[in-house]
Formats: structure tokens, sequence, C-alpha cells
């Protein structure tokens, strides 16, 4: 299995959920980490989680917005050497029908989901092709293979983050750098939350009498895809609970 440690690894909306559990599982297997997320207490929350199980663990905080052009600068004065790459910062806004949202909430979700995704790349894949040499993980989404209704631009967004990997994986072929993509089902995150505008009753409700996935199911499987041999490059990963048949479909047991 290919080791990670004293790899670097960059990790987008690390401050909870699938971020929170990748860092650990990268901590302990001895990588140097880079943590971006907006929330600069949760992310010295997960700081001092990791030091307290891994004391010599090696931990960057970027308390930045994905969407924050200083993000960027910051990453390109700084932090060009990156051996690992997890884009999990996304969001999603509302549930309605796409003529009845928010427009302006559907742009931050195509920002934060898409053109993050795109900008982080353009500004870290040339130090890895320059040093032949690197991992990059998109967190996508079943939702970027199929559709549902009430997610038109979280499904877009997602289809083309899909595409996007697939290309770019074909751009960088034979250079020893491997582009690859998780797509999960039904995650219990604060994912749904977000969506519904902090209405923790109707978070809940998604994942109700149904057995979902974890973070750490999802930081399991990213490791795994990260630990194969140099040869090796495991495309995409698509996941969903047991429970899930479906974007839409999911078996619900009686309370």
């Amino acid at each position: 299995m290919h080791p990670l440690k004293s790899k670097i690894a960059l990790i987008t909306g690390a401050s909870s959920g699938i971020g929170r559990s990748t860092a650990h599982q990268l901590a302990m297997r001895g990588c140097e980490l880079i943590l971006i997320a907006r929330r600069k207490d949760k992310l010295q929350e997960v700081r001092l989680e990791i030091l307290k199980e891994y004391p010599l663990a090696v931990i960057h905080l970027l308390p930045f917005d994905v969407n924050d052009p200083t993000l960027y600068v910051v990453l390109k004065r700084n932090w060009t050497r990156v051996d690992i790459l997890i884009n999990n910062a996304g969001l999603a806004l509302g549930r309605d029908k796409f003529q009845d949202t928010n427009f302006d909430d559907q742009i931050q979700v195509l920002n934060t989901n898409m053109t993050a995704t795109f900008k982080m790349v353009h500004t870290l894949l040339p130090g890895m092709l320059e040093r032949e040499s690197g991992d990059i993980i998109n967190l996508c989404s079943v939702a970027g293979h199929l559709t549902y209704q009430g997610g038109a631009i979280y499904c877009a967004s997602k289809h083309a983050v899909s595409a996007f990997t697939k290309t770019v994986r074909e751009e960088t072929a034979g250079r020893n750098v491997r582009v690859m993509q998780i797509s999960p089902g039904m995650v219990e995150t604060e994912f749904s939350k977000v969506r519904f505008n902090g209405d923790q009753k109707a978070a809940d409700a998604v994942y109700a009498n149904m057995n979902p996935l974890t973070p750490d199911d999802i930081a399991r499987m990213m490791v795994f895809m990260l630990e194969q041999p140099r040869h090796v490059t495991i495309d995409e990963i698509i996941t969903m609970a047991t429970d899930q048949g479906t974007p839409t479909y999911v078996v619900r047991r009686n309370s």
C-alpha cells in the first residue's frame, strides 16, 4: 500500500463532517495537514482533537471561505507543495423547485461546489505536475450522476465536478498524478441543516428511521484510494447507504 506518512494534505471544509473525519484519518497516518474552513473556532477544535490523540501532528489552519480570492494568494505564496488535495467543501441551499429558488443562493452553491473546486485544482495541480507526484480527490455526489426535484443547481454543480474530474484525469494521465472522485449518497453531517437554513427538525427528518452513511465511512474510503500503489488509480467510488436505492428512494423503518 502507498504510505502517506509525511505527505502534505490539504482539506477544504475541514471544520466538520467528512472533512473533519478525513483530517483525523490522515493525521493518524502521519500526514502534515492544511485545514481550510470558514469557522476558525471549529478549525481550532479539530486541531485540538487531533493533537490530543496524535501530539506530534503538524497542523496548519487557514480560516478562509473557499470563495475568498485571498485564500488562493496565500496558497500560491506559501503552499504550492501539496501532495494530497481533498476538495470537500460544498453545500446545497433549499429544496424548492428551480423557479421558486433565491437565485443568489444558487450562485453561492455553484461558486462553492464548482468554481472553488476548479480554482483549487488550478492553483495546486501545476506543482504536482512539476514534481510528477500528487493526488486529488474531489467530493462529488450521487447527484453528479442522477437528478432529483428540488436540486437543480446542486445536481448541476455536481455533474460539472464529475465531468471536470474525469477530464483532468485524462489530461494528467502518465504524470504520476491521480485525479479521483468519491460520490456519496446520504451522509449524516451538517449538510442538511445548512440546506434547510438551520432548521434542525427538517434536517433530522432527512435521516429519520434509516441508517445513513457517516463521515468516517467516506473518510475511510478516501484513505483507501490514497493508499493504493502508484500505478493504481481508483477513478471513482460511488457509495450509498444500504437503506438508499437512489437519491430519492429511501427505505425507512417504523420508529
